[in-house]
């Protein structure tokens, strides 16, 4: 049966199955049309694999997209796929909506050159006359179900040779809406393999208010690296950051801004420019009670530290940290030289509630030695109490394990109103100061092959007065062998330590200390070290005072050995003196003791001329010697005329009694018969120290003086002692 069509239905059917064929091929037909023109349409050149439209769910799919460099041949942004789907019912009440974004492999590449972005040919030029709006139409837009994934973006910055990478990125928000009141966004999506951040907002334009709260879990920290790049100089960071954080500001004024919430990282690593650890946690929260930028009142709560880890090192030429932190000093110094800024700091509040340490490590390395010193401070743990400068008193305690065995802990208060009040008490103990051996071979050659380290301290200061009691013992402590360093402290300060030792090997003093904080030199640090110092050298310089006491008798009687002029032999009161020497070497086995013969050179000659001259007299004249005193030889001499004759036969005046003297035996053998007395006394000096008082030679030791160039004070005739080490 042949069915027959009206002309009217014939052109009906003919419109539909046009748009019908229209409708069919207009994505095709769209996406020719793009491509095409696309370099006229974005200015770039554009490829699509797939462009679908779907009209019952009125949304669009877009499949291989490539837009290109300006060059058309690298790729500026690609994906693989787009699916937009609208919601055109909204629109009864006024709004945009769309049920569905899916982005799936977006690619961006963002590259910066000197003179600008790869992406500012994109952007149109905007017109220099802008006309506002007649009337003020409501705006509402709701987006749903946006999910963007297994993305990534790429920045190059050309200019600083850097290249930021984002790869496997997946963003999911479930809403984003808008209104002229009231506008609501959700945000919910991973970042790297274990990290995820989600994020509320709610803007309120009728009170131009906001908050945001974000929730980080896990989010790797090894992405900031490069933005850290400009203060601190490493080569890896990591750790995992985990937060929640609440935001309430204001839209007309982006400095009123309150922070507040929790945070914390987990196994926090940093590496440093040459690959060596330089610090590390297991773990670090920090509650934000309430920061308020715009009224500068950051209200910080409890600081915890879980196993922190600290590697220091110091090189001659500078310690790891500084070269760290070197980036962030030399652009600091460029802004302080280019820009002067004003600071008004006086309406400023800050409080830490608590900082607490717990389980911590310091690994300190000293190449500066002839070999390195590394030491570590282990077991870590610290308090501290309200941290705030409108507080008047701060309280702190700590404690550690020293290097082994040793311990120290201490407590104690402080104030930032004023720096000057410090009350601190110390305790250290059992400090094995064997491993401070470098130190000991660098400063004084030799090395600590034992000894045992206690140490109290008690200090107070005000803003006029320091008191700090320090009470110093140490046990059985021994040096080893001479080394091949060089000694570059010529301080005596292995002499005091041994000469301090009691019978029992055990060092033990007390050190006051005290200063004005108000003089513009005083260092709390430098004033005990000086102070200390100073009581070592002075043990060592004046050593007698302490050998003294070993002796038994006076340390005046030790000190020198006097004689008389030309006495050769040692009398009582001398072997008395040298006896006691002997009995401190036999308490004291490493010491040794020097004599240095001192005399009156001229007086000396003088009185060996003159009383070889009235002995050759007295042999020509076949008389007996006088038998008298050395200081009664020259009334003698003047007051006999024979004698005189003889020494002046010439009767020349104005010619001294040495000269005389002098002349009448001859220079040479004047120098001869000085030369035999100085040598006589050494010997006799010599022969009783090793043969009567049975000394091993190596613990004294007998010689002469400079004596033609010795000063004034010490032209008398003795033994000067001098004590040192073996």
């Amino acid at each position: 049966m042949k069915i027959q069509l009206s002309k009217k239905k014939k052109i009906l059917i003919s419109i539909f199955a046009l748009l019908f064929i229209l409708f069919f091929f207009l994505s095709s037909l769209v996406k020719y049309w793009v491509v095409k023109n696309s370099e006229e349409l974005v200015g770039r050149k554009l490829e699509i694999s797939e462009l679908h439209f779907n009209y019952a769910q009125v949304a669009l799919g877009v499949k291989g997209f490539n837009l290109f460099e300006e060059d058309k041949t690298n790729t500026f942004v690609a994906f693989n796929e787009l699916r937009v789907n609208f919601s055109p019912w909204y629109l009864l009440g006024g709004e945009y909506a769309f049920s569905e974004i899916y982005l799936d492999g977006l690619n961006v590449s963002v590259i910066q050159d000197s003179l600008g972005f790869n992406f500012d040919s994109l952007i149109p030029v905007q017109d220099s006359v802008v006309e506002e709006p007649s009337e003020k139409k409501d705006l509402k837009f709701s987006i749903k179900n946006i999910q963007f994934k297994n993305g990534s973006v790429r920045y190059i910055d050309e200019v600083k040779e850097n290249t930021i990478a984002f790869e496997k990125m997946d963003l999911k928000l479930p809403l984003i809406a808008w209104n002229n009141q009231k506008s609501e966004m959700g945000v919910d999506f991973a970042m790297g393999d274990k990290g995820r951040v989600q994020v509320a907002a709610d803007i309120d334009h009728a009170k131009n208010a906001y908050t945001i709260d974000i929730s980080t879990q896990s989010v790797d920290l090894e992405p900031i690296r490069v933005y850290l790049s400009d203060y601190i100089d490493i080569s890896a960071i990591s750790g995992q950051l985990n937060t929640t954080i609440h935001l309430l500001g204001s839209i007309d004024n982006p400095m009123n801004l309150i922070v507040s919430g929790q945070t914390n990282v987990l196994d926090f690593e940093m590496i440093d420019s040459a690959d060596k650890k330089l610090f590390a946690a297991k773990k670090v929260d920090v509650d934000l009670d309430s920061l308020n930028i715009g009224t500068e009142y950051y209200e910080i709560g409890d600081i915890k530290v879980d196993s922190p880890e600290i590697y220091a090192s110091l090189d001659k030429e500078s310690s790891n940290i500084e070269r760290v932190i070197a980036p962030y000093m030399k652009a600091d110094s460029l802004a302080q030289d280019t820009l002067q800024v004003e600071v008004d700091s006086s309406n400023m509040f800050y409080q830490v509630k608590s900082i607490s340490v717990n389980n911590g490590l310091v690994n300190f390395r000293d190449n500066t030695l002839n070999r390195p010193f590394v030491y570590d401070l282990s077991n870590i743990t610290f308090k501290m109490g309200m941290l705030s400068e409108k507080v008047d008193s701060i309280p702190l305690s700590y404690s550690m394990n020293l290097h082994g065995a040793g311990r120290s802990e201490g407590e104690g208060t402080f104030s930032l109103k004023d720096l000057s009040s410090v009350n601190f008490k110390n305790k250290l103990e059992n400090l094995d100061m064997m491993s401070f051996s470098p130190y000991t071979e660098f400063y004084i050659a030799r090395p600590i092959t034992q000894g045992g380290f206690n140490y109290n301290t008690n200090l107070a200061m005000s803003a006029t007065q320091l008191k700090n009691e320090n009470h110093i013992h140490i046990s059985e402590l021994d040096f080893g062998n001479k080394t091949k360093d060089k000694n570059t402290f010529k301080a005596p300060v292995r002499l005091a330590l041994y000469l301090l030792k009691d019978k029992d090997d055990q060092i033990e003093f007390d050190l006051p200390v005290s200063g004005n904080p108000e003089d513009p030199d005083f260092r709390v640090g430098k004033i005990v070290w000086k102070t200390l110092l100073k009581f070592l050298i002075k043990t060592a310089s004046q050593p007698f005072n302490i050998l003294g006491n070993l002796a038994g008798g006076d340390p005046e009687s030790i000190k020198s050995i006097p004689f008389q002029l030309l006495q050769d032999s040692l009398d009582a009161t001398q072997k008395k003196n040298l006896r006691q020497i002997a009995t401190i070497l036999t308490k004291k086995d490493e010491l040794s003791f020097s004599f240095i013969q001192e005399t009156n050179l001229k007086n000396e000659k003088e009185l060996l001329a003159l009383k070889n001259s009235i002995k050759t007299y007295c042999t020509a004249q076949g008389i007996a010697s006088p038998n008298l005193s050395n200081d009664k030889l020259k009334s003698w001499a003047i007051s006999n005329s024979d004698f005189m004759a003889y020494i002046n036969p010439n009767s020349e005046e104005e010619i001294s009694l040495s000269s005389l003297c002098s002349k009448k035996v001859g220079r040479l053998k004047v120098d001869s018969m000085f030369m035999n007395l100085l040598q006589t006394r050494n010997t006799v000096l010599n022969i009783f120290m090793k043969d009567s008082l049975a000394l091993d030679e190596a613990s004294f030791k007998v010689k002469t003086a400079d004596l033609r160039n010795m000063p004034e004070q010490l032209k008398s005739p003795n033994y000067r002692v001098e004590v040192s080490l073996k």
